[in-house]
């Protein structure tokens, strides 16, 4: 559940350009158990897997069981949002051979030329995976993105000092709680609110974004800052924060050490996302990030995942052995009439419309 900042499309498009002479190394085989996935050819060196992730991203044993199962020892890489991790991919100064980070920063990093196609033989468990979720990542009838974990973006809110419902994005609009609120560090997802609020697009056209842009002015004086997600949990967790934009597991997190916590998905819409796993075209183990991914998707080791993360997955077989508590969670799988109002980013639009939001949130950081 880390900061989905999507990348500047336009000038993603324009840096891609510089890529395009990366070549794709090829894949090893390797044969499936049931826990111990795919097994790397051996070597005379220790196999090491570099994983990039986003701070406290994977169950606590994750990468134990796997090196357990596989012999495989992983370096784990953290790093703070897509803009750097993109960016290092682009330069290819990027020493990973698997990244989880999100899915439309993953469809920008597949046009540049950086991500090598996965090899679905060697993921026999994504037969696991909601075939609609692994249709909607397909590009170009390519696997390029493995699904991780998936969620939603909302409002939570400390129902302590806050009476109203955190059924509408106006609530971090509310003058009452200057001081006391918080939006995402991220561009999309701010800008994507507001449009939301003023009852447009989650991605606004550009004729949208001069009363997007007015009500956002309007909104920073409010503002204890655009935080990181995970500061926004651990204010929202000890009460500094009394509202803020938020991903559902984050909320439900914070809610866990904080029970006058409240996350609701507002009437006007959110945005609904999904994190994958890529695995760079000049991975030095593209087998062992392989056999990862595979091993991530074995039914228990994604339901022991998803149920510490407070996540939804998109393994379905992985639900049978997630804790209820979790599974029939509210904010973990909304119904039907809530995921009904939630749409993905998906394309930002044009290279126009992206370098206008782009002005739009230097404006507001320039304020901070």
């Amino acid at each position: 559940m880390k900061d989905r900042s999507a990348i500047f499309g336009g000038v993603w498009r324009m840096l891609a350009l510089a890529a395009c002479w990366f070549l794709g190394l090829g894949l090893g085989g390797c044969t499936e158990s049931p826990e111990r996935v795919a097994a790397v050819q051996p070597t005379d060196e220790p196999v090491r897997l570099v994983l990039y992730n986003w701070e406290e991203y994977l169950g606590r044993d994750t990468l134990d069981r796997f090196r357990r199962a596989t012999g495989i020892e992983v370096e784990l890489r953290t790093y703070e949002d897509d803009e750097e991790m993109v960016g290092a991919l682009l330069s290819g100064s990027l020493e990973a051979d698997l990244i989880i980070l999100s899915e439309s920063a993953a469809s920008e990093l597949v046009w540049g030329r950086v991500l090598a196609p996965l090899n679905r033989e060697l993921l026999p468990n994504l037969r696991h995976v909601d075939p609609g979720i692994m249709a909607k990542l397909q590009i170009m009838g390519e696997d390029y993105k493995a699904p991780y974990l998936e969620g939603y973006t909302g409002v939570v809110v400390n129902t302590r000092h806050v009476d109203r419902s955190p059924d509408s994005w106006s609530v971090l609009w509310e003058p009452s709680l200057a001081g006391r609120v918080a939006m995402l560090n991220n561009p999309f997802e701010v800008i994507g609110a507001a449009s939301l609020l003023l009852g447009y697009p989650l991605n606004p056209e550009p004729e949208h974004l001069d009363e997007v842009r007015d009500a956002l002015l309007e909104q920073r004086p409010l503002l204890a800052g655009y935080l990181h997600d995970t500061e926004i949990l651990n204010k929202m967790a000890s009460g500094e924060l009394w509202a803020a934009q938020s991903y559902s597991s984050d909320a439900l997190m914070a809610m866990e050490e904080n029970p006058d916590l409240a996350f609701g998905f507002p009437q006007e819409g959110c945005a609904a996302w999904v994190d994958v796993f890529v695995v760079p075209v000049l991975a030095r183990n593209a087998d062992a990030a392989h056999a990862f991914i595979n091993f991530v998707h074995t039914p228990e080791i994604m339901a022991e995942i998803a149920g510490e993360l407070w996540s939804a997955t998109p393994n379905l077989a992985a639900r049978e052995f997630i804790d209820p508590e979790v599974l029939e969670s509210p904010v973990v799988h909304p119904p039907q009439s809530v995921r009904d109002r939630c749409t993905y980013f998906d394309d930002f639009g044009s290279s126009e419309s992206v370098s206008s939001q782009m002005k739009l949130w230097a404006e507001l950081l320039s304020g901070m």
